[in-house]
């Protein structure tokens, strides 16, 4: 494994924990400690539909629960069996646009959970009724995805927030997708904590200072974090926010960014996007969509 970066295996962008708490960790980690929480009892069958490295299969498994997880990387799957693969956690390749493989039976689990896997795929639909396929008919599913208002807003030229991202949704357009294979879809959105840069967390080191000239003002801060960020989550994208944002117009326009949200505000739980036009709710920091889905929709082919 020493010549594969898993970050960029097969294509796509994967998350590989280290020891660092960062706000990439928060964002993975701690969706898969919300799930383990709130959703995981002792003795549940869980899928992992889309476990890239394993963390959260393993996670998950702390719970008390038996584990499959499954991704369509070999490389990634490489790594997890040999990082967390356990006597109640399994790992196996799998084609997540088309029926699962042996040993995942269909309408076997009692959860099946997906955090930052919907906006990688080809066919959403194809996924998403992968994962209602797995569940038996008491079964519930959690989805957990980028906001798609959120980087639009945020993120320069409105692009999408990793290059390897091939769709991200916008919350009515999430719960119409969900809605097609569920009867029950209770909607929430993830929030960075309050603050818009935590004092106690130190800028990153990664980033060059801002360039000064008298033809061109300083990058605010919140570029460097920016870069810093999306370096961690998608390397390739940093030159082309680097040209996005040379001009004024463009650093202007992009919000703050927090450098490390603390994993217990990551999600507003008790939102849900019927009321997300609440005045004491800032949808500025709903950086993210979490769905729990129940009720799967047998007829639907």
């Amino acid at each position: 494994m020493t010549d594969v970066d898993l970050a960029t295996a097969d294509g796509q962008d994967r998350y590989v924990p280290s020891a660092t708490r960062d706000i990439t960790s928060a964002g993975h980690e701690g969706v898969y400690e919300w799930v383990a929480e709130y959703l995981v009892n002792p003795g549940m069958k869980v899928l992992d539909f889309g476990c890239g490295t394993g963390y959260g299969s393993a996670l998950l498994a702390r719970s008390g629960a038996s584990v499959d997880g499954v991704d369509s990387s070999p490389a990634a799957i490489t790594y997890a069996n040999v990082n967390f693969a356990g006597s109640n956690v399994r790992f196996v390749v799998a084609d997540l646009m088309q029926p699962l493989p042996e040993p995942c039976t269909p309408r076997s689990y009692d959860l099946a959970a997906s955090s930052e896997v919907l906006e990688h795929v080809v066919d959403p639909f194809a996924f998403v009724r992968g994962m209602a396929d797995s569940v038996n008919d008491n079964g519930v599913c959690f989805v957990g995805t980028p906001n798609r208002l959120w980087s639009f807003e945020h993120v320069p030229d409105g692009h999408l927030l990793a290059r390897s991202h091939l769709m991200e949704f916008t919350p009515p357009a999430l719960t119409a997708l969900l809605g097609t294979f569920f009867d029950e879809v209770n909607l929430m959105v993830r929030l960075f904590p309050e603050g818009a840069m935590p004092t106690d967390v130190p800028a990153p080191t990664d980033v060059p200072p801002p360039e000064t000239s008298p033809d061109r003002p300083p990058r605010p801060q919140v570029v460097r974090y920016t870069v810093s960020l999306v370096r961690k989550v998608a390397p390739g994208a940093v030159e082309r926010i680097k040209r996005a944002i040379e001009s004024p117009q463009s650093a202007q326009a992009t919000a703050p960014i927090p450098a490390a949200p603390i994993p217990q505000e990551w999600f507003a739980t008790d939102i849900v996007w019927a009321s997300a036009d609440d005045p004491s709710v800032d949808m500025n920091r709903a950086v993210g969509l979490a769905a729990v889905c129940r009720k799967p929709r047998r007829n639907r082919q």
